[in-house]
């Protein structure tokens, strides 16, 4: 039989954005490992993404909206249903004066509805952010005393923008550890995170696992690569559904010359781009005008897409770069959309400021890596990132701010010898569904133990 798990989430189709993804992803395999997932979440609201398509794949999900108030919902009763920016400074100051952030008045119905459905549920699992969650959970473990599971997708502590000024620090520092003494089982998402929990927190280290972000192979055609301008199959999502079970043809078809010829190259961005704390597209601009200065190369041979929302620093800069002709912007586009232009890339660049944080790892890169899609990653090869991107052989990194290295990858790009050397075992582990199951057995063990 079945048992529930009690999903406590803001971000929930039809939401968009990679926030909603990892719970979107945990809900739809769930089941395939006997787990039922009866999901509480705010009604949805003028949001900076949404994607209608992803309730298709949540249909099935024991649904319960809450109409409780928060950030979204008070801007959208002052301004009206707009969606709004990621780089508005209504944004910063509402960040900088909430605690622990702006969702928290959703909390008190959000509890009434989920505290109903304790009776019948076996385990409860929290994601944050936002981190308002997690003093949900808390009050849930209180009062039902079911195994409560807290999935971390950023850190709180250490945080570079929800720990600041230093009285949240403070009091992030004093909640975060009573929340999570209060868990059974605490999840990070990156390698780096964890390691920075087990150590501030060793009485606790058991509790700790790793459960990286991941890709979802269903996201991906079967024969992705019908079209492949470095002269090479390097399609690793087959590899990857065949090692989840999926039906997929063995090798996908090559590319003809004359096919090549009609098209340029394609540089794919995915998600948002332009605050300056997080990512820029300066030191790419720049490669391209090199390559377009000594090289001769046009927009008909090279073309970037940028799938998401820009800034409107990054929207000058590219006006500004000289290269505009060659970026085009797409805009927010279903997750589906996104995939299909994914993996049709010659190319998927992730330009990442390292110095951001070293305990968190832009969640593209996994879609990146299990596309089948080369990765070009302008990051500091220290980084989690970077090293990601090595030990997957999906790609190549350069240090933020190389226009040389960046210079010299796209020459290999247009040469039709980028590297690329994919290693399907390593890959396979970040696969949604084997995420999945890594999810089920720690319930599992917490339930029938």
């Amino acid at each position: 039989m079945d048992k529930n798990l009690l999903i406590i989430t803001y971000y929930f189709p039809p939401l968009g954005g990679v926030g909603v993804q990892r719970v979107s992803k945990f809900c739809r395999y769930l089941p395939r490992f006997g787990w039922r997932p009866v999901v509480v979440a705010p009604q949805p609201s003028a949001f900076y993404a949404a994607d209608e398509e992803m309730l298709a794949e949540v249909k099935h999900v024991s649904l319960y909206r809450v109409a409780g108030l928060d950030s979204f919902k008070m801007r959208q009763k002052l301004i009206g249903p707009f969606k709004p920016r990621i780089d508005s400074p209504l944004r910063w100051i509402a960040r900088r004066f909430s605690w622990p952030d702006t969702q928290t008045a959703y909390i008190p119905a959000a509890f009434r509805s989920a505290y109903r459905l304790t009776n019948k549920a076996h385990a409860v699992l929290v994601t944050a952010p936002p981190y308002s969650n997690l003093l949900l959970g808390r009050l849930l473990k209180r009062v039902a005393n079911l195994p409560l599971i807290v999935d971390m997708r950023d850190p709180w502590v250490g945080h570079p923008e929800h720990d600041k000024p230093g009285w949240k620090r403070a009091l992030n520092k004093r909640v975060e550890r009573d929340v999570l003494e209060y868990a059974d089982a605490i999840i990070a998402v990156t390698r780096s995170h964890t390691e920075n929990l087990r150590k501030r927190y060793p009485w606790l280290a058991t509790r700790i696992h790793y459960i990286p972000n991941g890709f979802d192979a269903a996201d991906f055609t079967r024969n992705t690569r019908t079209r492949t301008p470095l002269g090479h199959s390097h399609n690793y999502s087959e590899l990857t559904l065949r090692s989840q079970g999926h039906n997929t043809l063995s090798t996908p078809a090559r590319k003809t010359p004359s096919t090549r010829e009609r098209r340029p190259l394609t540089i794919c961005y995915t998600g948002i781009l332009g605050l300056d704390h997080i990512n820029r597209g300066t030191t790419l601009y720049a490669a391209i005008r090199r390559l377009r200065d000594e090289d001769g190369v046009t927009p008909a041979r090279l073309r970037v897409e940028i799938m998401g929302e820009l800034s409107a620093v990054e929207e000058e800069r590219i006006r500004r770069s000289g290269v505009s002709t060659f970026i085009e912007r797409l805009g927010h586009l279903s997750h589906r959309k996104v995939m299909r232009r994914l993996e049709r890339a010659d190319l998927a660049w992730l330009p990442y400021h390292a110095e951001y944080s070293h305990l968190i790892v832009p969640a593209k890169i996994y879609e990146y890596i299990g596309s089948g899609t080369p990765v070009l990653a302008v990051v500091n090869p220290s980084h989690e990132t970077a090293e990601l991107i090595r030990e997957t052989g999906t790609g190549v990194v350069v240090p933020e701010g190389d226009i040389d290295g960046v210079t010299d990858a796209l020459r290999m790009l247009l040469e039709g010898r980028f590297p690329y050397k994919p290693k399907p075992r390593v890959i396979a582990r970040f696969g949604r569904r084997h995420e999945t199951g890594q999810l089920a057995g720690i319930i599992d063990r917490l339930v029938d133990g």
